[in-house]
């Protein structure tokens, strides 16, 4: 009989862990996709990147209107190619012409500049995130993470760092003028995401 209560216990207290992980994971698509409310699973899996139920946030963690998804494709395992880049419109965030980055090696070879002071000042192709959860632990602690496994290896600082290369309104990257910083719970739902089922199996379809 008390294995039968304590089976039982154990699976209450299983049960809204679960849902909070869910939700911080979809929490974080959300923030991902660049989205005010939720991603259309359906419709992103058909077109191959990010489309929101609703309006679109227009200025993601209060930057120059570019969310993570636009250079992290799902259709492009979360990465984002030449061919996708030339599908583009014009005036798509990924083409903001407020940041130090070389316009023509951007549309052409899908490279953007990457800044780390007094380590990195580069152009690289954007990593894909797909392999993620087999690189990161589930608080984002990571073997190697970059194009070159030369970045920090914790996702969160990682995403902080790229909110500031990709996403500043200008080359000053002042945190609070040009971007904001995202929150500690923030933080935890990418990091979520970025780990989840929902990029490791590029399945953005409802659960």
């Amino acid at each position: 009989m008390k294995h039968w209560i304590v089976a039982i216990s154990l699976l209450i207290v299983a049960v809204p862990v679960a849902g909070v992980a869910a939700s911080d994971e979809r929490n974080g698509q959300r923030l991902f996709a660049g989205c005010l409310k939720k991603v259309d699973d359906k419709a992103t899996l058909k077109a191959g990147f990010f489309v929101c139920k609703g309006e679109r946030d227009p200025e993601p963690f209060g930057g120059n209107g570019r969310a993570c998804g636009d250079c992290h494709v799902p259709g492009d395992n979360f990465g984002i190619s030449v061919t996708r880049i030339s599908s583009l419109r014009s005036d798509h965030p990924f083409f903001f012409r407020g940041l130090d980055e070389d316009q023509k090696l951007l549309r052409n070879q899908g490279l953007v500049r990457v800044i780390v002071p007094g380590e990195i000042d580069e152009f690289r192709r954007t990593p894909k995130l797909i392999h993620l959860q087999s690189m990161c632990d589930k608080k984002g602690r990571c073997d190697a993470l970059g194009v070159s496994g030369d970045r920090v290896r914790d996702l969160c600082t990682f995403s902080i760092q790229a909110i500031s290369n990709h996403m500043s309104k200008t080359v000053n990257r002042v945190p609070g003028k040009d971007f904001r910083v995202p929150t500690k719970k923030e933080c935890k739902w990418l990091v979520a995401y970025m780990v989840s089922d929902l990029v490791a199996d590029q399945d953005e379809r409802n659960k």
